[in-house]
């Protein structure tokens, strides 16, 4: 079997979170595959450079479909590869595709994905199949698209690592109240009221109190001069995008991490879920894919999106509550990460391999 792999998301040695899922899924897909060619970009923020390299990536994909055999084609992010693909797909119909989506190609977040959205439309109508993280986004799509619910399966984007992230023996033994924030500085990924509600709580309690951030963004900026508008300067510690290894010790050193996404495009949320996989609970946001695996009092605390006066509230629940109480929050955390296990992910992925190879058309 000969499976391509097409994304254009893919972690390097500069950004090595950098649609680490990607090359997760990759691996997944080697253990059935005799072939696994991809055609992959890596993260450019220059802008001529990065023009020049989609002019390449598309070039690629148009010429590899057509003149070259593979069972199986599988497109991570539809959005931004639709055209090349719907192209060649015109002229060779018999291309066997599965999509594989994610929350901007359904929830876009720019003018130039939302201009995409015709194109993701018109892909889909012609995929095989399509993948999605989440029941809940299964439904998002099938109420948008029109697809029927038995050609979309679930697949929670290569789940997480357990034996990585886990809770760890050395983490540090701490005399102050440790917060965390895990991902992008972006409009709507709610780090700005993340940032507020933390310092409303320092405000309110006597506790020594550290916030942790990592992510970088098109924010990053603005994120700096709130953090010395609230005067937090002194409270907060920034981190950019860092390999997995040196996330989960951040993880370990978080009493709480908060998830406080405003995207109706949070199609899981696997942030949320590695932090409950070392044992961290997570104060998030009632929406989109994190309503999937956290119970408000059980895993963590539900916050109302956009109200950064909500996450102070949990926070100041979450700082009184008993040793016992916040075990059980712990226990319970480590027990929600459990079906997500990447080998279990594998598992399910391995057995919809023979299914995807089978051109079913939605």
């Amino acid at each position: 079997m000969k499976i391509l792999v097409i994304a254009n998301m893919f972690p390097s040695k500069k950004y090595p979170s950098y649609g680490i899922f990607v090359k997760n899924h990759i691996h997944i897909l080697e253990k059935v595959a005799k072939t696994v060619d991809t055609i992959i970009m890596k993260k450019e923020t220059n802008k001529v450079k990065k023009l020049a390299a989609y002019i390449i990536f598309y070039w690629h994909i148009f010429f590899t479909l057509l003149f070259k055999k593979h069972d199986l084609i599988y497109l991570h992010y539809a959005s931004h590869s639709a055209i090349p693909i719907l192209f060649a797909k015109f002229l060779k119909r018999d291309i066997n595709l599965t999509v594989n989506l994610h929350g901007s190609d359904v929830f876009p977040e720019t003018n130039l994905q939302e201009y995409l959205q015709k194109w993701v439309k018109r892909l889909l109508k012609k995929a095989n199949h399509v993948v999605v993280p989440s029941d809940y986004f299964k439904k998002v799509v099938i109420e948008r698209y029109k697809i029927k619910a038995e050609s979309i399966l679930i697949s929670p984007s290569g789940g997480v690592n357990r034996n990585l992230f886990a809770p760890q023996k050395n983490s540090p033994n701490k005399g102050e109240m440790c917060i965390g924030y895990v991902g992008r500085i972006d409009i709507d990924k709610g780090w700005d009221d993340a940032l507020i509600g933390f310092a409303e709580f320092k405000q309110k309690t006597n506790a020594a109190l550290k916030f942790i951030m990592v992510g970088s963004g098109k924010e990053n900026t603005r994120k700096n001069k709130l953090i010395q508008d609230l005067g937090l300067e002194a409270s907060v510690e920034c981190y950019d995008l860092l390999p997995q290894e040196e996330l989960v010790a951040l993880y370990n050193e978080m009493d709480v991490l908060i998830f406080p996404s405003r995207r109706k495009g949070e199609s899981l949320g696997l942030v949320g879920i590695e932090a409950m996989a070392c044992g961290t609970p997570v104060i998030g946001s009632e929406i989109a894919g994190i309503k999937g695996y956290l119970i408000d009092g059980k895993n963590g605390y539900f916050t109302e999106a956009g109200n950064p006066s909500s996450i102070t509230k949990k926070l100041m629940q979450f700082q009184c509550i008993s040793l016992e109480e916040r075990s059980h929050l712990i226990q319970n955390a480590l027990r929600t990460a459990i079906p997500y296990d990447e080998k279990m992910v594998q598992a399910n992925m391995i057995e919809l391999i023979p299914r995807l190879t089978k051109k079913l058309i939605l």
